[in-house]
Parts: structure tokens; C-alpha cells; sequence
């Protein structure tokens, strides 16, 4: 069997591979190979004939479905390959990265201590090493070993490797809770990548949660000057100010952002509690109006909103609120509370158009506001009766009557009213003629 070998490329395999290389040797090239990346060579070996040996041809196969992305089938011919030969390093590091792709974090770092244990100083395992710490949740274990790497890249200048090992840094410092070292961390991250609009805002949050607002707004603000209405600017800047108690400042920027997304919760809520400081229910009602549409079920703002629509004068709709209400919860004491509140407050209203105007316009008029016609006329009833009012009492009890005429109690309390005033026959009469009068609709 001839066989061709391209020396360089065999020593590679055999020696060392082609992430063994010092930093300053690399240039910067990739110091791991990226999970997902398809970068791996072609073939190290060129045979002259049909020759190969199976676990060469393996080998190939592996790389080939690595290069497609297929991860699992390229795992299942890396351990056919590493069955056969096991002290390929090269191949057993090609191995942790599509263990790595899988997320099958255990068995990367046993594979990777394999390695580690041939060469303990290479930067490429360790980072290896560091990123499983993080993806496994040792985050104590990640941060040391990202230090490590963050102190040997510091000192080889080399950017690329520094934006690898700042990211899995931050993260694990941020999986321990430590953002009060972050901010340098971040800003040196900036440096090298002046133009991500997605680390600046983490920064900005950084910031926030480490107390330091005004460094946070510098930043947001930059941001804001590109001219763009970025809800995510205008969002932070917005959080910032409430911070800073700068409250109407704040209901501006969330005031903009109701009008780029009119169903931003968090927008909606700081102006509930802005124009509630403010006292300005009718403006407090209207956001809270708005966040009924995205929190339908929230049973706190239904009695938030009956309790301004009440504020407002307007217990017809704290009516509507009310049933809406009860239909979700009927056992809800409060709503059940609140309704006869605005079932009384409605009835009081319409007592001086009952006196004006006549109580059979008054009916079809309630008709057509609420369905709880028959309610407010209860509630009148109610009311008649302790100011002592008969001759009203007799009015609305006759429209009741005639809306709900199987309502004994009605009924009696109605006659027994007529026979006083001597009308004992008209209550009569009007049960046995058929009427066409307007003002008595079925329930």
C-alpha cells in the first residue's frame, strides 16, 4: 500500500494540532473551535489508491457531518473512530466540540480531561474547560478559570481571544451575583466592540443594578442620539429616571413608549402610578383601561377600574365593570360590594329624571345603558321607600311589575301601596288588558 503523507499536516495531527500554536504565533486565529462552526479541515491524509483504512474513512465521515451540522451522527462516528484509535488527540478534541454542540456537558468534560491531562497548558482546552464550568452552572469554577484566561489574554493583546473570554467571564460572574465587578469588564468589552447596540444596554442595566444611574443614562443616552425610536432605549431611559425619581421626566419617555407599542405593560403601570400621584384619575383610568387589554383576568385592576369609573361619577360603567368582574369570580365579595355601590349611585342619579321626565322613558333609557336595568330600578326602589316617597315608590314598583310580573313580593308590595291610595283596581286592570305600552320589556 503507497501512501501518501503531507508532512506538515501529519505532524499536526500527531504533534500537535492547529490550535496548539502560542497566541502571538496565531495571530489571533480562534483559539477554540466553535461549537457549530464547521471548522474543521477537509482531511489530513491523501491516499494514492482505495487503500484508506476504515478508521481513516471514519474519520472523513465524522467531519463531513460535523460540517453539515448533523451533530449527533457526527458524535456516534467519533466514538467509532475513538473505539479504534484512542490517542488521537485531534480527533478527540473534534469530539468535545460536537459533545459541546449537544449540550452533552458531562462527557465534554471527561473527554477534555483526557486531553488536559497530555497538555495541561494549552489555552484552547482551558477555554474549553471554562465554558463547560459555565454551560454546566459552576459558575465558581468558570469564573476561575476565566480569570485565568482573562489574565494570559491581557497579556497577549490578542482581541478575538479577548472577546471570547470576556463573554464567558461576564456570564459567570453574573451567574455568582457579582455585578458589582462588572462595570470595568463591560466597558473594556465596549472597546473592542464599539458598535454593539446589544452591549451597550446590558451595560446600561449593569449599571442600574450597581447603583450607578448617571453612568447608565450617559450611555442610553448615546444610544438615543442615533435618532431611532428604539423601545429598548426608550424603555431604560425611562427605568433610569424612575430611579432617579425624576417621575415626570420618566412618564414621557413611557408616554413614548405607549405609543410605539399601545400593550406595554410596563409602560401602562408607571403611568397607573404616575397619574395616580398626579391625581388625575381620568388619565389613571385610561392606562389602566389599556392594561385590561393584555391582563384580562387581573381581577385587582377590574376593582381599580370600578372604583374610577365611581370616582368619576360614572357608575354605569363601573357596572359594566362589575359583571364583568362577577362573571369571573361570582364569589367575589369586594365585586359584589362595589356593584350595589353603583347600583345605588346609579339609582340616585336618575331619582330627578324618574321625577322629570317619566319613568317609561327612564326604562327604555336603561335599557339601553346597562343591563342592569332591573338592578338600578331595585335600588331606587330601595331608596323611595327610606325617603318615604310613596307615590315614586308606586311608579318604579309599577315598571318593575311590569318588566318582572312573577315577582311576588313586587307584586304584593305593589297592591298593597294601591289600596292605600284607593287604586287597588288599577294594578288589576292592568294585568288583565293587554298593553301595548313601551316601557315593559321582558327581562
Amino acid at each position: 500500500m503507497k501512501i501518501k503523507i503531507y508532512s506538515f499536516l501529519f505532524v499536526s495531527i500527531f504533534l500537535f494540532p492547529i490550535w496548539s500554536l502560542p497566541v502571538s504565533a496565531r495571530e489571533c486565529e480562534q483559539i477554540l473551535l466553535h461549537p457549530g462552526s464547521a471548522q474543521v479541515p477537509d482531511t489530513f491524509i491523501s491516499y494514492s489508491d482505495d487503500t484508506a483504512p476504515e478508521w481513516k474513512k471514519i474519520w472523513d465521515r465524522a467531519r463531513s457531518l460535523y460540517r453539515q451540522k448533523k451533530f449527533a451522527q457526527a458524535r456516534t462516528q467519533y466514538e467509532l473512530l475513538l473505539a479504534r484509535k484512542e490517542n488521537i488527540d485531534q480527533a478527540r478534541w473534534e469530539y468535545v466540540s460536537v459533545l459541546m454542540c449537544l449540550s452533552q456537558w458531562q462527557r465534554a468534560e471527561v473527554e477534555l480531561g483526557m486531553l488536559t491531562s497530555h497538555h495541561p497548558e494549552r489555552i484552547e482546552y482551558q477555554l474549553a474547560g471554562a465554558e463547560i464550568a459555565l454551560k454546566s452552572g459552576d459558575y465558581t469554577s468558570a469564573v476561575q478559570e476565566y480569570a485565568t484566561l482573562y489574565q494570559q489574554s491581557t497579556l497577549s493583546g490578542c482581541n478575538d481571544d479577548m472577546v471570547q473570554i470576556l463573554t464567558g467571564y461576564i456570564e459567570a460572574l453574573e451567574g455568582l451575583g457579582r455585578f458589582e465587578v462588572l462595570i470595568p469588564l463591560m466597558e473594556q468589552f465596549l472597546r473592542l466592540r464599539p458598535d454593539d447596540q446589544a452591549l451597550q444596554l446590558k451595560l446600561a442595566d449593569i449599571a442600574v443594578m450597581n447603583n450607578q444611574p448617571k453612568r447608565a443614562m450617559a450611555v442610553l443616552q448615546e444610544l438615543e442620539q442615533t435618532g431611532q425610536d428604539d423601545p429598548a432605549v426608550l424603555e431604560r431611559i425611562a427605568r433610569v429616571l424612575t430611579v432617579q425619581g425624576k417621575r415626570m421626566e420618566a412618564a414621557s419617555y413611557w408616554q413614548q413608549l405607549v405609543g410605539l407599542d399601545r400593550l406595554n405593560r410596563e409602560a401602562h403601570e408607571q403611568l397607573i402610578a404616575y397619574y395616580h400621584w398626579q391625581k388625575q384619575p381620568p388619565m389613571e383610568l385610561k392606562h389602566v383601561e389599556s392594561l385590561l387589554l393584555v391582563m384580562s383576568d387581573d381581577t385587582t385592576l377590574f376593582e381599580r377600574a370600578i372604583r374610577l369609573q365611581l370616582a368619576l361619577d360614572r357608575p354605569d360603567r363601573a357596572l359594566k365593570y362589575c359583571n364583568l368582574l362577577l362573571s369571573m369570580q361570582p364569589d367575589n365579595v369586594m365585586a359584589g360590594q362595589l356593584k350595589q355601590q353603583a347600583l345605588y349611585e346609579f339609582a340616585e342619579k336618575l331619582l330627578v329624571l324618574v321625577d322629570n321626565n317619566g319613568h317609561g322613558m327612564l326604562w327604555q333609557d336603561l335599557a339601553r345603558v346597562t343591563a342592569d336595568y332591573a338592578g338600578v330600578y331595585f335600588a331606587m326602589a330601595d331608596m323611595l321607600r327610606e325617603q318615604g316617597r310613596r307615590h315614586e315608590l308606586i311608579e318604579v314598583l309599577s315598571v318593575i311589575n311590569r318588566a318582572i310580573p312573577d315577582n311576588i313580593e313586587i307584586s304584593n308590595e305593589l297592591s298593597q301601596l294601591l289600596k292605600i291610595q284607593g287604586r287597588d283596581t288599577i294594578l288589576a286592570s292592568s294585568r288583565d288588558t293587554e298593553s301595548r305600552d313601551p316601557v315593559i320589556l321582558p327581562q
